[in-house]
């Protein structure tokens, strides 16, 4: 079999129903008609980075998303999202046993000015410092191609 362009197979287009072929199935179906898609192409050395960049994401497209790969995936984001919710706990827990030590001592009707002023920028600062930034490494779900 001749080596082919990246031009020749990325006119190929899957079949309906590719999306839910195993990586095996997806070989077996290639190998019967007659289409083997290397890593490379005879092409490769002419090619400029884009264009390496654009066959290496139609390549990966045509063989890594498969409904294994996918359950992989959601599987790793939802360990990742259980991680990050257990340490919002976490904080939120710290939180709650900082201010219960704040107001947890006997209160004076002048000193609860001071501890609303004193729990005010807590939670300012717990906010700015740990919840703006948890909330910005909160996991994404993986995108469907």
């Amino acid at each position: 079999m001749r080596l082919r362009t990246s031009a020749e197979l990325m006119t190929w287009q899957p079949p309906m129903g590719w999306r839910d072929l195993s990586y095996q199935q997806r070989a077996q179906y290639l190998q019967r008609i007659g289409l083997e898609i290397p890593l490379r192409t005879s092409d490769w050395g002419a090619m400029d980075w884009d264009q390496q960049a654009r066959y290496m994401a139609w390549h990966r497209r045509i063989w890594n998303d498969t409904p294994e790969e996918r359950a992989y995936k959601w599987g790793e984001y939802r360990k990742e999202l259980r991680a990050w919710w257990i340490l919002m706990g976490w904080w939120c827990l710290c939180l709650g046993v900082g201010l219960g030590l704040i107001w947890g001592k006997g209160l004076t009707h002048a000193s609860v000015a001071v501890l609303v002023v004193i729990t005010v920028i807590v939670v300012a600062v717990y906010t700015v410092s740990i919840f703006l930034f948890m909330f910005l490494s909160k996991p994404v779900p993986p995108h469907s191609s």
